[in-house]
């Protein structure tokens, strides 16, 4: 049985509305930590009301770090709703998936074919390189008001403000402070005394190259699979793929170095197709990434006072189901409005989590059941938990399909400012 992180979590979030209000939390100045598309994606948010927001970041510089991700049709209009010219701009630099492809690991022969038009849904699938998504999240953004090399080393808050020390001795205060920084959040471990999440067993590698071959044509996600072991290739559009392997391993032991890590996911796959093989061998081993996976994060608060948390510091859930970017998207989003929405922040930041903490915590189980799928794909929801697992949302148990459509059309709608009643 897979070990949770799990303190319990609100209820059915409240009914919402769409009367998109002018912002009355008296908010001037947002600091948020972390750059990547969490950070960015909230602060374009807020700019757009005309918050001065600055994000702040430990790295000493801008590179194209990262292989490539999944953006699904509820991330994509969460984003549509953000800044509709970015996904604009994705959708011209990025690929759209439109088929899904099984293969056996050695042979190469064919398992499934699946269609993935997202005709049912108002956005497309689409794979992009990590780096290419910041440097259109980056573009939104004043160059002014993003600081790198400041690795935040503590915060300290009271009713009116909050005050931020970086490791470069500088130091900031702003009205809101918003934690982006990810699965080993600063934020979140100062806030509520939570670390990095307990290992899941599971390990992945990570890269991106310019790679064409017969076997993966454009606008094509294809798989080649072995129990407990998953080599995903992506189309990224501009002739890029990314792959990713994700297994089965007993300790979390990294590499000492890239060319370590490089050897290790070459030795994993030494007797997979050909294409796999070369891929990995082509590949620069300096950004080939290699991570433990971790089990999923689920926090019954995500605020305190003047500060709160989004994407992975919130609601980490590990990659099986490729959810982590397109659920922060929607964090976005939601915060945002509710900001804009309620007469208070105390109010503002409440609703924030009333609304997303349920259906992030069942996104964080149904990825459970998609690590447990790379056994036995025919397995059931409702078998698998029942077996494994205490209490679990009901919505997490249901079929393939109708998870996939209260998944994928998530509806974008405001929450009720009780002033304005």
């Amino acid at each position: 049985m897979t070990e949770l992180m799990n303190l319990n979590t609100p209820s059915e979030s409240e009914q919402i509305d769409t009367n998109f209000k002018n912002s009355q939390t008296c908010l001037k100045k947002v600091g948020i930590i972390g750059a990547g598309p969490a950070g960015l994606a909230t602060a374009i948010a807020l700019k757009k009301q005309g918050i001065e927001v600055h994000i702040y970041d430990q790295a000493r510089e801008f590179k194209p770090i990262g292989a490539g991700l999944t953006l699904s049709p509820n991330g994509l209009r969460s984003l549509a709703a953000i800044a509709p010219d970015v996904v604009e701009q994705l959708k011209r630099q990025g690929s759209q998936i439109k088929q899904f492809k099984v293969r056996t690991s050695k042979r190469g022969w064919t398992l499934i074919t699946q269609s993935m038009t997202g005709d049912e849904y108002d956005q497309p699938f689409m794979a992009v390189r990590w780096f290419c998504l910041q440097e259109i999240l980056r573009s939104q953004l004043p160059p002014d008001n993003l600081h790198l090399n400041h690795r935040l080393i503590a915060f300290e808050q009271n009713h009116q403000s909050v005050t931020l020390r970086f490791e470069n001795d500088e130091a900031t205060t702003v009205d809101l402070l918003i934690g982006a920084d990810g699965i080993r959040s600063a934020v979140r471990k100062q806030l509520f005394g939570v670390e990095k999440p307990t290992y899941s067993g599971w390990m992945t590698w990570r890269g991106v190259l310019k790679y064409q071959h017969r076997l993966l044509p454009p606008h094509q996600a294809t798989v080649f699979a072995n129990r407990g072991k998953i080599f995903l290739l992506l189309d990224n559009g501009d002739g890029h793929i990314s792959w990713s392997l994700e297994m089965l391993s007993e300790t979390s032991h990294r590499s000492k170095n890239a060319k370590e890590v490089k050897e290790r996911a070459i030795q994993e796959l030494a007797k997979w197709h050909p294409v796999v093989q070369e891929i990995i061998d082509l590949t620069d081993a300096n950004i080939v990434v290699e991570r433990p996976v971790g089990n999923p994060l689920i926090l019954p608060k995500w605020s305190n006072n003047r500060i709160t948390l989004v994407g992975d510091a919130a609601h980490y859930m590990g990659p099986h189901l490729g959810q982590g970017t397109n659920t922060t998207f929607e964090d976005a989003w939601v915060l945002s409005a509710c900001l804009s929405n309620y007469g208070n922040l105390e109010e503002a930041l409440g609703y924030y989590e009333k609304n997303r903490i349920e259906r992030t915590t069942i996104v964080q189980y149904r990825t459970l059941f998609s690590a447990a799928q790379m056994f036995n794909p025919f397995i059931r929801p409702k078998r698998f938990f029942n077996r494994s697992f205490g209490i679990v949302p009901e919505q997490a148990k249901i079929g393939q399909k109708a998870f996939s459509d209260w998944l994928y059309q998530y509806n974008l709608s405001l929450p009720i400012n009780h002033h304005e009643k």
